[in-house]
């Protein structure tokens, strides 16, 4: 009955709405109720029309009143529809409050422009001109404006909630940083001078000391005021003053000559310094790659245009501060008791790697255990040291630059380096010291280990990775598998669902997030690395390549795709369940390179709980980022040198049958960039699923039976029947999370289901179907 009368009210409000908005519309300001009788009313609702608009528009608000009935008829659409009151109680009532100040504020405009010679007030109505008019009188013509604004300010503020205050603080923010930069650099100026100082003052005490310390029978320069004083001596006979003189000409000879010889010794020491010129890599537009251009089963690549360009910092050093930040190292050196000379140096975009050849009998011990005062003396975060250099007798010296540059991703994909390289699985990995462009080759690794602290740059790296090789092959050529417990680092990847990842029976997640599933994830790729050894067996080929030209070359079948396994953080898996993640990651680093299946692994928690022994035995290729301890970096590369990396990207890489970690800087990809790879990708043709067979067979080989071990039926048979028929979903995951069984047990329940023929058989990455209804509950109880 409620309804009934709502919706006959509302029918009625609309329909009076209407009426007095057509009443407005013939709103004649020479028409009133007054009118007689004999005259004809041009108002299209007649007398009425002219009541209602001589009252709302002339006595009332003026034009303003037109949103009266617009408003009421949204509350005669509210009755109607019964909708929740409450929705549209307050913007009714600020709206009726915009109204009023809408009328009062087109009054003082009236008042303003025409002044009180006509106070009929067409515009605002007699009520928005009069409250308008009492303004005017008690604040006058400023006072009056003044308050106008303050209301309609507090109104809009007070609905939409959006604040005044913000944007003046961000300006004032923006202003106030602009100065703090300009400061900055000016403060920046007088401190470079300040070193510059300190350096010469540093210089002219070493000078004099090394004058000191000149031999007895060399004569110094205070002979030069003696024979000053002899020669304004007058000379009492000619003779004693001829021989003077000659006395005085040979000792100055003998001056000049010794600071000719020490000039000269800097000098030479100042040529021997050999400074190398930061390597210039010659950049090709990679879209031009003609290979790039062949068809691609209506896929087409990223372009280079989607990324950041790059921007360079520093400028490039020049050779003289080189020179000098060389001479400053060789005498900060020989202050703290080690002698050596800088030989060489060579320039990078982030560090600078300063050669120096020890003296005769100066352990490279000692500029080892000199790092820390180095890096205090060089004002620098972090120094390494490499004593000695590989091949060399000489110790390398790394000192970040004061103005590093940033390593784009742009940069080194566009490079003649990644652009011409073969392998679909090529990574553009960043620069050398030198400034070379750095990519490495995951077919030849095979696989990868990562670690590093938080910031340090992993997570970067990882988007690294995935780009380079999105940037060169399609859907058709590699599959993903993504684990990511964090659940956050590779949500962006999602948009891949259809085109590069991996399905797999079972797991209802594109980025796999729980350790459950990627346990299951890790057996599916295991079994799927079988089964290809069985294709490339019956194939009479040895490895993925062989088969996939084998099949190009014949025309017969598809080709078989890479699967990259990446793993954004093993510690979380390892500490669930380490047996059960270590096992399938162990045989797949063994065995699956043949078969084009690689894994990259990360983690934070560089230990050795987490990098077991068998772990790190099969991932002869390994990346340390920069890591808190020692202890940290001889578990992932064998030696120390990851704690005094400078973070940021800067890495020491450990290559596949190389002793030595070559320091790289990973190329920067930002979250933007990223999205518009996703978006270009997402604008393509969906590419054919590959999904993997569950890998329960292979999870149960080893004898496994029922929980009860009669090899009958499980004891949580018949509530897995219930939890299934009921949801009609027959899914391992769903017994999983609603049993809470781990995933061996719930894959044999589902098993025993088909064995009784309640669910169908494998269909895929689909849930199974359920081949009865309710009614077969019935029969369990």
């Amino acid at each position: 009955m409620k309804e009934k009368r709502f919706e006959i009210l509302g029918i009625l409000i609309v329909t009076v709405s209407i009426l007095i908005l057509f009443s407005f519309f013939g709103y004649n300001s020479n028409e009133d109720p007054g009118i007689s009788p004999n005259v004809k009313v041009e108002n299209p609702m007649g007398i009425l029309g002219v009541w209602l608009s001589y009252f709302f528009i002339k006595l009332g608000l003026g034009y303003s009143a037109f949103f009266i009935p617009l408003l009421s008829t949204v509350w005669g659409i509210w009755f109607f529809m019964h909708k929740d009151f409450e929705a549209i109680v307050r913007p009714s009532l600020y709206g009726l409050l915009g109204v009023l100040l809408s009328s009062i504020s087109l009054g003082y405009l009236q008042i303003v422009y025409y002044g009180f010679d006509n106070l009929s007030f067409p515009l605002s109505g007699m009520t928005g001109g009069l409250i308008a008019i009492l303004f005017y009188d008690f604040l006058g013509n400023i006072g009056s404006l003044l308050l106008i604004i303050a209301l309609w300010l507090v109104l809009i503020r007070s609905y939409f909630g959006f604040s005044y205050y913000k944007p003046i603080k961000n300006l004032y923010s923006k202003l106030e940083k602009k100065r703090a930069d300009k400061k900055l650099v000016n403060e920046n100026l007088i401190t470079e001078q300040e070193k510059k100082d300190h350096t010469q003052s540093l210089l002219t005490k070493i000078e004099e000391q090394r004058k000191k310390d000149l031999p007895l029978d060399q004569p110094d320069k205070n002979s030069d005021n003696e024979m000053d004083q002899a020669k304004d001596q007058e000379p009492e006979k000619e003779e004693d003053s001829t021989n003077n003189e000659e006395t005085e000409t040979e000792a100055l000879n003998d001056v000049s000559r010794s600071e000719d010889l020490q000039s000269k010794e800097k000098t030479n020491d100042l040529e021997k310094i050999e400074v190398e010129e930061m390597v210039q890599e010659e950049e090709v537009d990679l879209d031009t790659v003609e290979e790039r251009k062949l068809p691609k089963k209506e896929f087409q690549l990223p372009s280079p245009e989607l990324l950041a360009n790059p921007i360079s910092v520093q400028g490039g050093i020049s050779k003289d501060e080189l020179v000098e930040r060389a001479n400053f190292l060789q005498q900060s050196l020989e202050t703290f008791g080690v002698i050596g000379k800088v030989v060489n140096v060579s320039p990078g975009p982030v560090i600078t790697l300063f050669e120096v050849e020890p003296a005769e009998g100066v352990r490279v011990n000692k500029f080892v255990a000199l790092s820390d005062d180095l890096a205090r003396v060089m004002e620098a975060s972090r120094v390494r040291v490499i004593a000695p250099i590989p091949g060399k007798s000489s110790v390398g010296i790394e000192i970040p630059n004061r103005n590093p540059d940033m390593v784009y991703f742009k940069s080194v994909i566009n490079s003649e380096k990644f652009a011409k390289s073969e392998s679909k699985l090529t990574l553009a990995i960043g620069k050398s010291t030198n400034g070379e462009i750095a990519t490495l080759d995951l077919a030849q690794m095979p696989h990868l280990l990562i670690a590093g602290t938080t910031g340090s740059g992993k997570s970067v790296c990882m988007n690294t990775i995935l780009a380079s090789i999105l940037y060169q092959a399609t859907p058709d050529e590699v599959k993903f598998v993504i684990v990511d417990p964090k659940k956050v680092e590779m949500a962006v990847y999602r948009s891949l669902a259809k085109y590069h990842l991996l399905k797999i029976e079972d797991i209802d997640e594109p980025i796999i997030t729980t350790p459950e599933n990627a346990v299951i994830a890790l057996r599916a790729v295991e079994k799927e690395m079988g089964k290809r050894y069985d294709i490339l067996a019956d194939a009479g080929v040895r490895n993925i390549a062989e088969y996939n030209q084998k099949i190009v070359n014949e025309k017969d079948g598809k080709i078989m795709p890479f699967i990259i396994v990446l793993i954004d953080e093993l510690a979380d898996l390892m500490m669930l369940n380490a047996k059960e993640v270590e096992a399938p990651i162990a045989r797949l680093t063994q065995l699956a390179r043949a078969v084009g299946i690689h894994l990259v692994v990360a983690t934070q928690r560089p230990s050795v709980d987490v990098i077991t022994g068998v772990i790190k035995a099969n991932f002869p290729s390994r990346i340390a980022f920069q890591v808190a301890t020692k202890i940290d970096s001889r578990t992932i590369i064998d030696s120390p040198g990851a704690e005094k990396l400078i973070g940021k990207g800067d890495m020491l890489y450990l290559g596949y049958g190389s002793s030595e970690p070559n320091r790289l800087h990973n190329a920067y990809l930002s979250l933007d960039e990223i999205q518009a790879m996703m978006s270009h990708i997402e604008d393509q043709t969906e590419a054919d699923d590959l999904v993997l067979e569950s890998p329960r067979e292979a999870m149960g080989a080893g004898g496994l039976v029922t929980e009860n071990g009669d090899g009958g039926f499980d004891s949580l048979f018949d509530e897995a029947v219930k939890l299934v028929v009921m949801h009609q979903q027959g899914s391992i995951s769903l017994i999983q999370r609603r049993l809470k069984v781990g995933y061996s047990r719930a894959a044999r329940l589902i098993d025993e289901m088909e064995q009784a023929g309640i669910v169908g058989s494998f269909t895929g990455s689909k849930a199974r179907e359920v081949l009865v209804d309710e009614s077969y509950l019935d029969s369990l109880n």
